[in-house]
């Protein structure tokens, strides 16, 4: 008996050690050759669309699954994954030694091991997992006094050799600390640089064997650019080097799109692939819409087309003004309607999660966006008159199929390129994620569309039958 187990566990770890098999260019998140707008997965262009009840899944196993179940169910494919471990039941990328202190030399298997099953549960699901490598409200505040990387609660540096403190009291957008100044550009802090190194080294070890991880560098940060510049060409080179094509970003703390922050992202096609503006979503009605067209402008004359994600969209509201779901809703939607390649609801309470609304506009998205071509499509609202601000917003390949968002409902002018044409319109109900029933018209130069109510949000095709 005894000699089976030696050779189970002899087969055990030559089963481990052996080299992961690479998953295939063309079966990996890329961006869409056919509409540079949107990615491809599998081949196949792929709109995301998710929620969740909390950013970092990958540390809360049990809720991970319920999430990734429901989103199976309603048609979700898109996840956040930021690197934190700050909250309750969580647990930390490093070991800890028989002193209670961490050893940054060796990696607490746990996390990892939670880690891998995220990206390997949500491929098992086609859902597409956005990694932030760097968790930025981990190291400040209080719950930098918890973490390994902390000069106290390691054994591999102090703040004697280093320029880090074992206190850093402040917001992150207020003053950002010393542990995004250890790059060569700034405090070239070698002794914190070559433990951040192993902790991207171990996370990359890992995620570049699965196909469905977008990288991010940051959540909504403030640290120097060169921090991000960095680490997006370590992450970067690392790929090439292993034959990995990968697509990043970078998500500045900036709420105003228009600020410079953002130009370190948009400036940088050679890095960051995609541009994420979920800070675009502290924005409110017409100016949310406004701001999502100017940066899709933007990028294209910086670098070209990249798609736009959204992988926070809050609920809440600037100027200390109270949380209001169907806000979030609204901007969930508009995203969608500007030509954003990803929406996703942020955690509550900043966002709605993965609530029942939530899930309803999800289920109710995929529905509606898999009865047209979404991805032959772009933002035409000069095709839409008589509107008022925030009203409707149109989605559109001219000549062949409409798309419009009405959030409340509303009344307005489509112009269609091609008239005398046989068309159809199908008014579809988000609430009960239902089409009406069709109605023929000829469509002359112009068609006026009015939404059965102005009571809720209603979504409208019309296209030739």
């Amino acid at each position: 008996m005894k000699i089976i187990f030696v050779f189970i566990a002899f087969f055990a770890i030559l089963f481990s050690c052996a080299p992961q098999q690479k998953v295939p260019e063309n079966e990996r998140i890329m961006v869409y050759e056919k509409n540079p707008h949107y990615f491809a997965y599998k081949g196949a262009p792929v709109l995301l669309l998710g929620g969740s009840d909390e950013d970092n899944l990958f540390n809360n196993p049990e809720l991970m699954m319920r999430n990734f179940k429901t989103l199976e169910k309603i048609g979700g494919n898109y996840v956040r994954c930021t690197m934190s471990s700050r909250d309750s039941g969580n647990v930390w990328a490093f070991a800890k030694n028989s002193d209670g202190l961490y050893d940054l030399n060796v990696f607490n298997p746990e996390y990892w091991r939670r880690f891998e099953n995220c990206l390997h549960e949500a491929a098992a699901r086609d859902i597409i997992v956005q990694v932030e490598i760097w968790a930025t409200f981990d190291f400040y505040r209080d719950f930098w006094l918890a973490n390994p990387f902390n000069p106290q609660n390691n054994i591999n540096y102090s703040t004697e050799n280093t320029r880090l403190q074992t206190e850093w009291p402040y917001h992150p957008a207020r003053k950002p600390q010393p542990f995004v100044f250890s790059i060569p550009a700034k405090n070239n802090d070698m002794q914190v640089l070559q433990y951040q190194r192993k902790f991207v080294d171990k996370l990359t070890s890992i995620s570049f064997k699965y196909g469905n991880v977008l990288y991010c560098m940051d959540n909504e940060t403030r640290a120097p650019a060169e921090w991000a510049w960095f680490w997006g060409n370590y992450v970067l080179q690392k790929a090439k080097k292993s034959g990995i094509p990968v697509l990043l970003t970078e998500m500045w703390d900036a709420h105003n799109l228009h600020n410079e922050e953002h130009k370190r992202t948009y400036d940088h096609p050679e890095l960051f692939a995609f541009f994420d503006i979920s800070q675009n979503n502290w924005q409110e009605g017409q100016m949310h819409y406004d701001n999502a067209l100017w940066a899709r402008e933007l990028v294209q004359l910086h670098g070209g087309v990249r798609p736009l994600t959204n992988i926070k969209v809050y609920q809440r509201r600037e100027h200390g003004k109270p949380n209001d779901p169907f806000v979030g809703l609204d901007r969930w939607w508009q995203n969608i309607f500007a030509g954003c390649a990803a929406t996703r609801f942020h955690r509550p309470t900043g966002g709605t999660g993965l609530n029942a609304l939530s899930q309803k506009a999800i289920k109710a998205a995929r529905i509606f966006t898999n009865a047209f071509d979404v991805f032959s499509c772009d933002p035409h609202p000069e095709l839409l008159s008589r509107r008022e601000a925030n009203e409707a917003y149109c989605l559109a390949n001219p000549g062949k199929e409409y798309a419009v968002y009405f959030p409340h409902g509303g009344n307005v002018i489509l112009t269609i390129e091609n008239p005398n044409l046989r068309m159809q319109e199908n008014w579809f109900n988000p609430e009960t994620g239902e089409f009406l029933d069709a109605k023929n018209i000829m469509s002359e130069t112009t068609i006026r569309l009015a939404s059965p109510d102005t009571l809720q949000a209603w979504l409208v095709l019309v296209r030739n039958p």
